[in-house]
């Protein structure tokens, strides 16, 4: 593949920080998506300043105690102030994709929707979402910064699982308008709900249903030297999926990016962490950690699984 300067400007990510605060806000709806996801809509003044412009963007949401009810996160450091206050002791905290930023019309509160993928093994989040109702009280922490998708590139290929279309809904919004975005599942069954899930947000996507592994759909896809490819789903199968980009296609590490959202039998298992630890003297730019972000040992039980 192609590595010149004139082609690492085809992939060019605009982006930057935000405040990193904390922002406590209340839930005025709650609805369900396709029987998949339950959509959590938050609103308060204190995202009057909230920023999320990528779509690989998190935040850390906080939830209650799921044995006492008592929600417990960090604290805004102040007004306008950069930074937050951590609590002592356990906390309940996942990381999710902010979804449609914007100001509630019916109460004039900027508000944002948080899809909380519901499944067989529920952890703290998709356990809370099952009885959430409007004005219960979340702790929302970032995002820290935002990256764009690139602008310049012919093709987008997203390979995701479940718990990542939110994310991919968002790439779809970010694309330019000259962009093809096409999504490789790392999802089994029937697919016609995931196309249900994606026309929500305006842009439509091919879904590649060929059949086999996410590997040969990969393979099919076609990924050339103006395609950017973004992965993301369980850490353990992207681990092949990592290795057919960055040895097997030979794309040079600006051209695509990969993220572990949860880990198989992991509970705590930290996003951040380098998705093959055996090939990892070459890490993508996204997956680069900013100083201060990762979690204290002490939060390390509230953490692990995006948007689950």
């Amino acid at each position: 593949m192609i590595d010149s300067p004139e082609h690492r400007r085809l992939f060019d990510r605009e982006g930057g920080r935000h405040r990193f605060t904390a922002r406590r806000v209340r839930v005025t709806g709650v609805t369900d998506v396709l029987g998949r996801f339950v959509r959590v809509t938050v609103a308060g003044d204190e995202l009057s300043d909230f920023a999320s412009t990528g779509p690989a963007d998190h935040m850390k949401v906080f939830f209650p105690d799921p044995e006492s009810g008592i929600l417990s996160g960090p604290e805004a450091l102040g007004p306008g102030v950069d930074g937050i206050r951590r609590p002592d002791g356990a906390v309940f905290g996942r990381d999710f994709t902010p979804l449609h930023p914007r100001r509630d019309p019916s109460t004039g509160l900027p508000a944002l929707d948080i899809d909380i993928f519901t499944h067989d093994a529920p952890g703290p989040a998709a356990r809370w979402a099952m009885t959430a109702a409007a004005g219960d009280e979340l702790i929302l922490v970032g995002p820290r910064g935002s990256r764009r998708a690139p602008q310049g590139v012919d093709r987008i290929v997203l390979v995701v699982d479940e718990t990542a279309l939110p994310s991919a809904g968002r790439w779809l919004q970010d694309a330019a308008t000259s962009t093809r975005v096409e999504l490789v599942p790392l999802i089994g069954g029937q697919l016609d709900w995931v196309e249900s899930y994606l026309r929500e947000f305006g842009i439509p996507a091919r879904v590649h249903r060929d059949g086999g592994s996410a590997l040969y759909r990969l393979r099919q896809a076609d990924v050339d030297d103006r395609t950017f490819v973004f992965a993301a789903g369980e850490a353990g199968t992207l681990v092949e999926i990592r290795r057919l980009l960055r040895h097997e296609l030979g794309l040079p590490n600006y051209q695509y990016a990969v993220s572990g959202y949860w880990k198989q039998g992991e509970a705590a298992f930290d996003h951040h962490a380098p998705i093959d630890p055996d090939d990892n003297d070459d890490p993508e730019p996204s997956r680069l950690v900013a100083a201060g972000s990762r979690p204290r040992p002490d939060e390390a039980n509230a953490l692990g699984g995006r948007n689950r």
